[in-house]
């Protein structure tokens, strides 16, 4: 390939063909040729995410939003809850609280809706790892109500799973067990966002001796087949301790 435009062709249909390594590589050569859209730069960002290139796509996905926050604020206020969420998911806390804090900034004033429930979701795995149950239960609520007005299937799964853990942490082990296992067990849908997707297995699958030994290895072989359709590479920095 000699030109930009050959290098976004291949990077395009490989993304589309959930090809994550060559779309990546692809969108490197680019890259290196040229500037490209505002969408292109997203789908390099994603695919550097599934590719497992975490420190990568977190840069990448700065640039689309420093782009998208003079253009679209609403598109950039999601951006700022998927950057708050990878940098939460490779530990570092102190950033992610200040994308999720752009966020908020830039939907102040706007009715609630998709990015509020992400950013809830957000306040509950954060709450959870940190053993705060009732903060937990009081924006797990707000979830389940942007997963319901939205509509947005992926919400749901994360309202779902989050309750599930939840449920975990007050001893409620039945109840636990069966909304993890309704929701991981059949293996979660291709469809779903895969970042977010990805991001349930890395909260359900840390460290906890209250998840016996067949409940952890079904969520596991779950993650692996998850893997395998979709051509997600578990960045070791965020989910090492889930592998």
């Amino acid at each position: 390939m000699d030109t930009l435009i050959d290098y976004l062709v291949e990077a395009r249909s490989a993304h589309l063909r959930n090809d994550w390594r060559a779309s990546f590589a692809a969108f490197v050569g680019a890259d290196g040729l040229g500037p490209m859209s505002t969408d292109d730069l997203e789908a390099y960002s994603a695919a550097s995410w599934r590719a497992g290139h975490g420190s990568e796509a977190t840069r990448l996905a700065e640039r689309a939003f420093d782009r998208l926050v003079r253009t679209d604020q609403a598109a950039a206020a999601m951006k700022a809850a998927v950057l708050a969420m990878q940098w939460h998911a490779r530990r570092h806390d102190s950033v992610s609280r200040l994308w999720a804090d752009r966020a908020r900034g830039l939907l102040a004033g706007s009715p609630s809706g998709g990015t509020h429930g992400y950013l809830a979701y957000l306040d509950a795995t954060t709450a959870l790892e940190a053993g705060d149950t009732a903060t937990a239960v009081r924006v797990s609520a707000v979830l389940r109500d942007a997963a319901s007005t939205t509509d947005d299937a992926t919400l749901a799964v994360l309202a779902r799973v989050v309750d599930g853990m939840t449920a975990l942490m007050e001893s409620r082990v039945a109840e636990a067990f069966r909304l993890l296992d309704e929701t991981l067990v059949p293996v979660l849908d291709e469809r779903l966002s895969l970042e977010w997707a990805g991001d349930v297995y890395r909260l359900v699958l840390r460290r906890d001796s209250r998840v016996d030994v067949a409940h952890r290895r079904a969520w596991v072989e779950s993650m692996r087949r998850w893997v395998a359709v979709t051509g997600v590479a578990m960045d070791e920095a965020a989910y090492g301790s889930a592998l």
